[in-house]
């Protein structure tokens, strides 16, 4: 019995590491410190993975209709070069 009572004591001030409760539109994406997130049935806005995408070279991206991502950051030369899918044709 001590046991458990014990076990009780030591587990009533753990509390999960949850993020807090928002407002947000369960199954919506967003960016949040660089870093992509989804909204929990409890309107948590939980990570997507574990690090933000600067780390690994990477801007993250929330398109509208989801899921939000990591992606690669472009460099200012390739946003500018014609685009080689037709054949670079402008």
């Amino acid at each position: 019995m001590m046991r458990y009572v014990l076990a009780f004591i030591a587990c009533a001030g753990c509390h999960p590491n949850l993020p807090p409760q928002t407002t947000c539109r369960v199954g919506s994406y967003v960016c949040v410190n660089d870093q992509p997130r989804v909204c929990s049935a409890s309107q948590r806005l939980e990570p997507i993975g574990d690090a933000p995408c600067s780390r690994v070279g990477a801007v993250c991206v929330a398109p509208p209709d989801g899921p939000a991502h990591c992606a690669r950051a472009q460099s200012d030369a390739a946003a500018e070069a014609p685009d080689a899918s037709d054949g670079g044709a402008e």
